[in-house]
């Protein structure tokens, strides 16, 4: 596995299938590993039976992990449906974890929030990102999935213009 971010470290996992490649990548999801370091997160994307992923985690200290390439589906989002209507997510979208207790108090250091910036702008310009989302605003039945608590996922999209 080759990496897309230059500067993500390889931590690959299983859990992923082939993205169609007419598929354009368009959305954005942020989830909180809920997991509190890089290497619980490594062993729970590496274990066979959780059938999880993400593209990307994102380490309190703003180093970058990839797990999945871009170009595949990770499976990060599970049943959801995106604001315009489409379901199946893991089909469009790139999934980033940021290394988080997701209690609402665990805090969301700025180097980590640095890193997510660079990589959001870095990914915006390899795809035609439209959008940006929490977990928990497209994950279904609504109220399933609470994460990232905590994290104003509003203001980082006003910020990036997203």
């Amino acid at each position: 596995m080759k990496q897309d971010c230059t500067r993500a470290q390889l931590k690959p996992s299983m859990h992923f299938n082939a993205r169609l490649a007419s598929t354009a990548v368009d959305t954005l999801i942020l989830h909180a590993t809920v997991l509190d370091s890089i290497d619980e997160v490594e062993e729970h994307f590496c274990a066979p039976h959780s059938q999880v992923s993400a593209h990307y985690t994102i380490d309190r200290d703003g180093e970058i992990y990839q797990h999945v390439l871009e170009s595949d589906c990770a499976w990060h989002v599970g049943e959801s449906e995106h604001p315009d209507g489409r379901t199946a997510l893991n089909e469009f979208s790139i999934g980033i974890e940021l290394v988080n207790k997701n209690d609402g108090e665990d805090p969301y250091p700025i180097a980590q929030l640095t890193s997510l910036k660079e990589l959001i702008r870095e990914l915006c310009n390899r795809h035609p990102i439209t959008g940006l989302f929490s977990h928990a605003e497209v994950a279904r039945p609504v109220g399933r999935k609470d994460d990232p608590k905590g994290f104003d996922v509003h203001a980082l999209r006003s910020e990036l213009r997203l």
